[in-house]
Order: C-alpha cells, then structure tokens, then sequence
C-alpha cells in the first residue's frame, strides 16, 4: 500500500502553542510515509492514499481535553465515497477524566486491542452541539467544499496506548451506504455487511510503533 506521511513540525514555538489552553492549530508537513502527532509521538499511521488528506485542526475539546483531528476523503462521481477520520486526543491536567470504553466489543489488530462501534450513520446536516469533535470535524470538510452523503457505514475503532487511560486515538472509517442498502437488512445479512466493511476499513490505515 502506497503512504503519505504528515509528521508534525516540533519546535519551541510550537511546544509553546500545544500548551493544554492553547487551543492553537499545530503546523503539520507532507512527505512520504506515515502520519505521526506530536500529540503521540510513538504512534505511527499509514493512509491508504486513495484517501485524500484533507487537513488538520486542533483546540479544547469540551474544555477538558486537547484533540488533534486529521481527514481523509475518496472521492467519486457521486461526491465521496470514503471518509477517515483519525483523531489524537488527551484529558488536559486540570481534568480529572478517564476514558471507558468497556462496553464496545474489542479486536486485535496491528498488534493491538481495540474498541469498536459500528453503525449506520445517518449524517447530521444541522449541529445539535456545535462544540463536538463531529461538529469540528464537518466544519472543516465544509470548508474544503466537501459534503458527505446522507447516510454512511460507519465504524470507530479506538486504541488507548497506556494504562492511565487519559490518551486516546480515535480512527473512524465510514463508506456510502446506498449501494449496500443496509437498511432495509437484518440479523446476519447486516452483520456480515458490517464484517465486510470492517474489513476494508483495515485496509485503509495501519498502525505501528511499540505498545507500551
């Protein structure tokens, strides 16, 4: 699988600018190889790169926790065909809060335990909360003209890379629903639907570096 690398430019500026009130955008570069945050600098994603990169943004999500939010696109004729969401996010010291996600069903993959929630998605076209990662994340596709489809197949796979569980990466890959009109299917046509896009979904990125 072909790469495009991201690796976020560290200076002392831009340390000064990560500061958990901040809430300033890092500058990130293109080159060839794989996405790398600042955030964790120990976590390396490769991006199938018939997904489109985006852009990137970072602020206080909720006032408790730095997020770091990167989006991929595939296009086609229809509009998009593909979406990957990849997000870096930390509980900022002065909060308290520990992420749990005990009751999405784990996987192994890239030598990992994830946790995973999929879904039918039906995409919000109005913002009920403004200030939520998907509000931000919608904001951004806007603002490169990029609309995505009604509904979509959507899954969120999420990785906490050490034990004090205050550090998450979030990646979410979702894909048009309508050819595959899940809807209209159930029990075990659904679930194999979602197995297959599961799948693909694991195509679309992979991560490496040492678990801690």
């Amino acid at each position: 699988m072909t790469v495009l690398r991201l690796t976020a430019l560290v200076s002392a500026v831009v340390l000064a600018a990560l500061a958990p009130l901040a809430a300033q955008e890092a500058p990130f570069r293109v080159s060839q190889g794989h996405l790398t945050s600042a955030m964790q600098p120990d976590i390396q994603l490769t991006i199938d790169t018939s997904l489109s990169y985006v852009g990137s943004q970072r602020w206080i999500l909720y006032d408790v926790a730095q997020a770091e939010q990167h989006l991929f696109v595939q296009r086609s004729a229809a509009g998009v065909s593909r979406f990957l969401w990849v997000q870096f996010e930390e509980y900022i010291p002065s909060s308290n809060g520990r992420y749990d996600y005990s009751n999405d069903a784990p996987i192994a993959a890239f030598g990992r335990t994830w946790r995973i929630s999929p879904e039918i998605w039906d995409v919000p076209t109005t913002e009920k909360r403004p200030a939520s990662d998907g509000a931000h994340a919608r904001q951004l596709l806007r603002d490169h003209s990029i609309t995505l489809p009604a509904q979509m197949i959507y899954e969120r796979f999420i990785y906490l890379p050490d034990s004090t569980n205050r550090r998450e990466l979030m990646v979410i890959y979702a894909e048009t629903a309508a050819s595959a009109d899940v809807s209209s299917k159930t029990g075990a046509e659904r679930q194999e639907i979602f197995a297959e896009h599961q799948r693909r979904a694991l195509r679309s990125f992979a991560l490496t570096g040492t678990p801690r």
